[in-house]
Order: C-alpha cells, then structure tokens, then sequence
C-alpha cells in the first residue's frame, strides 16, 4: 500500500511538473509573441476610443483567454503602458503590440492626408465662396450660413465671446476675417471648420497685436485695424512695403486728405471685378470710393495677412503721402514720396520706364513677327493706363496717391 501511494505521489508530482512547466511555457510564449511577434488585427488601422484603457486594447488584438491572461499580469508590473492616448495607430504587419503600445502612448498617431484649401492673401469673400462652389465637398449648411453673416459670426464664437466683444459684436460681411492659410478638408463639414478655424486665428492674431499696437488715434477699432490691413494687402506684395503704405494711408487720414486706394474702388465695382479701371469708375460714387469720400472704406476688401496686420497697427515712421511704382516690374516696388513735387518727379520717371519697356517690346514684334502683337498688346495697354492715371492723378491735385 504504501509503495502504491510513493508512486501515485511520484505521478502527481511529476504531473504537477508538468503542468507547471506548461503554464510556464505558455507564459513565455505569450510575453514573447506580446514583445516579438507582429500584432495581427483586421484593419491596417487601429482607432483607439477616448475612455479606452490598455487592458481593453487586448480585447480587441489577442483573441486566446489564456494568453490574454497573462498580457494582463504583464502590463499590470508595467504601469509604463497605461496612459494611453486617443487617436488612430498603424498595424502595419511589422509592429509588435509593445511598439503600438509605446504609439499609444506618445501620441504617435497615423495623420490622415486630407485634401486642401488654399485661402491666398489678399483674396476676397465672394471669390473664396466661388472657388468653394467649385469643390465636391458637401457642406450646404456653410453656404447657407454665409448668407447670413451676423448670426453665423456669433454661432462660430459661441465658445469665444471675448473674440466677439473684441472685434464691436457681429458684423455685417464676413469679409476680413478669416486667416489666410491652407486648410484641410475633412470629411464633415469641411468649409464650416475652415470658416470657424480662419476666424479665431484671425481675431487672435489681431488681438495680440492690437494690445501692443503703436499709439495712433486715427484707427479707433480692431476692426478699422483690419480695413486698413485690407488696403495694405492689397497695395503691395513686399513685405519691406508694407509698413510704408500703411504710413502713407495714416498720414493722409492725419491730413483730412481721401486715401485715393484703387482696390477699394475695384471692390466696390464688384468684389470680382476685373479689367480695367476707368475714370468713370472712378467718378462714381459709392461707400467703398476713396477718391470721392474720406476715411477709411466701411468693410475690409480681402482676407489680409498677418503681416498686413501688423503693418496696420505698427507703420514706419514717415512722412510720405503718396506711393508710385518704381518700374514696370511690381518686384522694383514703390517710390514714396512727401510732396507733390516729388511725387510728379516720381510719376515722370515711372512713364519713362513704361516708354522704354514699350519700345522693346514693339521691337521685339517686329523681330519676331505678328504673334506676339496678340501675346503683349494687353500688357502695354495696361501699362498706359497705369502710367496715364498715375498723371493724370498727380498733376495739380493735392489730395492724390
């Protein structure tokens, strides 16, 4: 009986073994394949929930109890993996689930590549609305609200009522108010978001630089700070220019002197006008005409950049009142100048340049034959025009550009 019992004893303990051996075994391979296999899931994305915890993602990846049992003993001694963060993961068939963990916790997320929108500098409400029109994406509440600018200004600052405050309450365009930038486009709603994100970026930025704003009393508001951020944006490309144009407008708002701005009077033809610029356009009156009323326009005319902005609220300290190209080229830039006399001198030696530009230009047609007449003809009319406006405007007139 006893030898019986040594050797029922002798099995259990050998059976014990094992068992033990097996559930140590199993154990290994499971920390193994957790550290050195590659994770295996049904999508090549993984979107990890908000309120997800790390013993959850194991649900979803090990599918096998017994092993799922021990990957949890294994994260509880490994606190490391716990603070995991929302967002979607790559399982790219190479990543073991320890390295997905160590994504998830250092934020390493997969950035969907949406398609873009590009909101230039400089360009308006009507022609960023036309230019949407013209995408497949589907958003019909944004072009319903756009009609309705007030309520959609303060439905978009709902959560930012200082913004709203700080720009005098709703306006009446929406036009000025959205950062230039290059926006995604997201499945939901894609202009909604860009409209919401280009407006508080913009009254940030404007806010920022209205609280360290140099002092001047002519522009009373933010707002009167981005109507003439407008005109800037408008009247030049260079950035060494822009506080000089912006000194120029503040001179003459200083002098009582109409600011006399051209893309102020395109805008107020048509917010996509194009052609050209008349005298007659110039003599018909409307809110946006600067050579027939003083101050400043009632809106802003573009979407000004940043450094429009800035250019705004800080400009250069001097005493020029008027601005003429220097060459036919825009990269040459502007003449500023202090006097009328000066400014004539400017004009004279900007129709000089234009006379010479012309003459090798018609040399050069009749080098190369008729075609080009039809390739450069519009460029010297406009470049007449240019010419003949900037006299006609400078010649015994005190109150011009």
């Amino acid at each position: 009986m006893i030898k019986k019992e040594k050797i029922l004893l002798s099995v259990t303990a050998a059976l014990s073994s094992l068992f033990l051996a097996f559930i140590a075994g199993f154990a290994y391979y499971s920390i193994y394949s957790l550290e050195n296999k590659p994770a295996v899931y049904k999508h090549q994305l993984y979107r990890l929930k908000s309120g997800y915890t790390s013993t959850a993602v194991l649900e979803d990846f090990v599918k096998n109890p017994f092993e799922r049992f021990v990957d949890r003993i294994y994260l509880h001694f490994h606190d490391e993996y716990n603070s995991i963060q929302k967002g979607d993961y790559l399982v790219d068939g190479k990543k073991t689930l320890i390295d997905i963990y160590k994504d998830m916790v250092t934020g390493n997320v997969v950035e969907k590549i949406y398609p873009t929108f590009a909101i230039v500098e400089g360009t308006n409400l009507q022609r960023i609305i036309e230019k949407a029109k013209l995408r497949k994406h589907s958003d019909k509440s944004f072009f319903k609200n756009v009609k309705k600018p007030q309520d959609y200004m303060s439905a978009i600052l709902a959560e930012k009522p200082e913004l709203l405050e700080f720009i005098g309450g709703p306006q009446k365009t929406l036009e000025g108010l959205i950062s230039p930038a290059t926006y995604p486009m997201y499945e939901n709603d894609p202009f909604s978001h860009m409209f919401k994100r280009g407006m508080i970026r913009q009254l940030r930025y404007l806010k920022q630089e209205w609280e360290n704003r140099d002092e001047n009393k002519f522009i009373k508001t933010p707002y009167e700070a981005l109507i003439l951020a407008s005109l800037i944006e408008k009247e030049t490309f260079l950035d060494e220019e822009r506080s000089k144009v912006s000194a120029v407008f503040l001179n003459r708002l200083k002098k009582n002197m109409r600011l006399q701005t051209d893309p102020s009077v395109m805008y107020g033809v048509s917010p996509v006008f194009s052609g050209k610029l008349t005298k007659n356009h110039l003599k018909a009156d409307s809110p946006y005409n600067t050579y027939s009323r003083y101050g400043l326009p009632p809106t802003p005319i573009c979407m000004p950049s940043e450094k429009s902005i800035k250019a705004a609220l800080h400009p250069a300290n001097i005493e020029a009142l008027y601005f003429v190209a220097k060459d036919v080229s825009p990269k040459q830039g502007h003449a500023f100048t202090a006097t009328l006399q000066d400014h004539n001198k400017a004009v004279s030696d900007y129709r000089k340049k234009v006379r010479a530009y012309k003459e090798r230009i018609a040399k050069s047609i009749d080098e190369n034959g008729d075609k080009i007449i039809t390739d450069r003809d519009d460029g010297i009319a406009s470049l007449n025009d240019t010419a003949d406006k900037a006299e006609t405007l400078a010649s015994g007139n005190t109150d011009t550009k």
